[in-house]
């Protein structure tokens, strides 16, 4: 009987441990989800990594943006660079112009701002670019 009580206490703390191992496991959260430009319009105001096609790259009184899928007016979603970030871009991918026409993917909240969406990025370690 004592090998018994044992053998179910060894097997209840097996469970257990197991039981807790599982609920403590990291799992994939919504801000780990990766989406088509696309389908932006379902996830404002979450943080995605938003993937589409550079269809246009322009700069502005002190900002960049990458617009995707679509140029501008009729962007799925356009990546916002400001001037004071920007060097830091080039840096990394040289002239933003160079890179229409291929696939990128950036890591960030997709936010609404007169009535287009847009995605504000402030490291360029956000911005991947994908081979085809």
């Amino acid at each position: 009987m004592n090998k018994l009580c044992r053998d179910t206490a060894s097997l209840l703390s097996f469970v257990l441990a197991l039981i807790l191992g599982l609920t403590a496991a990291p799992r994939l959260s919504r801000a780990e989800e990766q989406i088509e430009a696309l389908r932006a319009p379902f996830h404002v105001g979450e943080s995605v990594l938003a993937c589409g096609k550079v269809a246009q790259v322009s700069a502005r009184s002190g900002v960049a943006y990458i617009n995707l899928d679509r140029p501008y007016p009729n962007q799925s979603l356009a990546l916002v660079i400001w001037q004071s970030e920007l060097a830091a871009y080039e840096t990394r991918f040289g002239k933003l112009s160079t890179l229409e026409g291929k696939r990128a993917c950036a890591r960030g909240t997709i936010e609404e701002y007169r009535k287009s969406l847009q995605m504000i990025l402030k490291n360029p370690q956000f911005l991947r670019l994908m081979t085809p």
